[in-house]
């Protein structure tokens, strides 16, 4: 890959980044409005403050995977294995890279295993080093990912 496509990739997923840890800043701050709520609640309030805890636990999930997978496209451009399909070997289409930058397999490879049911994704590990602000993010990154992108 050549230095100027490195450095755009380079600049991309920190910009995606640090749009992650603003707006995650952002949602801890209503979070924590929100739950100094000290006013008795009858049945449904309490149902509706529930469902709200758990959805936002969800989101707080699948952003913390964003997180690491962002990391690791960052190391792997590091390390010089940025658009390299982990499966096959191949170069990943750059057309690819622009879509999702975070991506690891190149189509042929993502289409095969969407065919079998499969996902290759890792889960998040528990030593995997998190800002204590990673979770959730409320603006999309510049970049379409799939599971981030309200329609």
């Amino acid at each position: 890959m050549d230095p100027f496509t490195r450095k755009r990739f380079e600049t991309l997923l920190c910009s995606a980044r640090d749009t992650l840890m603003e707006s995650l800043q952002s949602l801890e701050d209503s979070e924590d409005e929100h739950g100094r709520q000290g006013e008795p609640m009858d049945e449904a309030d309490v149902a509706v403050m529930e469902h709200q805890r758990e959805t936002l636990r969800r989101l707080r999930n699948r952003y913390r995977q964003l997180y690491w997978e962002i990391e690791n496209a960052l190391k792997r451009l590091k390390d010089g294995d940025f658009g390299v399909c982990d499966r096959c070997g191949d170069p990943i289409q750059p057309q690819r890279l622009e879509v999702q930058p975070t991506a690891r397999l190149c189509i042929d490879c993502q289409r095969a295993l969407e065919k079998q049911g499969g996902t290759f994704r890792r889960p998040v590990s528990a030593d995997l080093p998190l800002d204590s602000r990673v979770g959730e993010i409320l603006s999309v990154p510049q970049w379409r990912y799939p599971e981030c992108v309200n329609s």
